[in-house]
């Protein structure tokens, strides 16, 4: 595959999990194919529109990384972020001003440039799941300390700036900073085990890695929405559904119904974690594994 052609074959595998992610259903306090969960102003068909517009941005990332000359891999961080702003801004024309993917838009900037990086460097097209998330580690280092500095000297603070000073959370930076030490803990191996046996449809399994995200990661998206407390109420729910069977439960799909109406009620979106669901789907595919 030249440069340009496997630019296009990382930017639809990007793609491609982005739009698993929201079809995936029923996700507790998502937008999935049958409801809009926590959210009144977006809905599935927001999201379709949203993930069509996002893909010349993908190739672009991947195309910078392929290009990325320097020795100093944080630099890259830098040459992508002109993208990124373009990116979201078409996404926000899609959306009409309605932030679906922003997050997505930065984890996956950073490792669609990662995998452009590699193929180059290494001059091979499959790459497991570690040997991206080490470079990604390498590229984003102490970025959490370069963007939160200063935060005392602030008057207006965003919600992740807000959050790391008042519970030192650290959101999607420090996800990406740790080169997505929660993808890679379990949710990339549960899907290449599923990979061996296949004992549950794809939307299951993906339910199932999505529960574990829950369960695990320290979701900004749900503190924003529901406070602090609402954290350790999101990931012991998870917890005990997983505890219990997972999707292996005769009526998984009825339990999860019902652990969306609460999160409904409490305004809960896991919005953080449905991203390191699009992530895990992606390395995934870019290990060859066949979804």
């Amino acid at each position: 595959m030249n440069k340009e052609s496997y630019a296009h074959y990382v930017a639809s595998l990007a793609q491609r999990a982005i739009l698993y992610e929201v079809s995936v259903s029923p996700k507790p306090g998502l937008v999935d194919r049958e409801n809009n969960g926590a959210h009144n102003d977006m809905n599935f068909f927001t999201f379709l529109s949203s993930s069509s517009s996002l893909y010349k941005g993908l190739y672009e990332f991947t195309m910078a990384g392929i290009n990325f000359k320097e020795k100093n891999i944080s630099k890259l961080l830098n040459n992508i972020r002109p993208i990124g702003i373009d990116c979201e801004k078409a996404m926000f024309d899609a959306t009409k001003g309605i932030n679906t993917h922003k997050g997505i838009i930065f984890s996956f900037g950073i490792l669609c440039a990662t995998i452009g990086y590699l193929y180059e460097k290494k001059h091979k097209e499959i790459f497991l799941a570690e040997e991206v998330t080490s470079v990604v580690k390498d590229m984003t280092k102490d970025l959490v300390t370069k963007d939160f500095y200063n935060l005392d000297f602030k008057k207006n603070l965003t919600h992740g700036e807000y959050l790391y000073k008042a519970y030192g959370l650290k959101g999607i930076r420090g996800e990406v900073e740790s080169g997505f030490k929660t993808v890679i803990s379990k949710p990339i191996s549960i899907i290449r085990q599923w990979d061996t046996n296949k004992n549950l449809s794809k939307n299951d399994l993906f339910l199932e890695v999505l529960l574990y995200i829950i369960s695990s990661s320290e979701d900004t998206n749900i503190v924003t929405r529901g406070g602090i407390n609402s954290l350790k109420y999101v990931k012991d729910t998870s917890k005990r559904f997983l505890e219990n069977g997972g999707m292996k439960q005769s009526n998984a799909k009825k339990i999860l119904n019902s652990i969306n109406d609460s999160f409904v009620k409490m305004n809960i979106s896991p919005g953080g974690s449905a991203d390191l669901l699009a992530v895990t789907i992606f390395l995934a595919l870019i290990e060859n594994i066949t979804l």
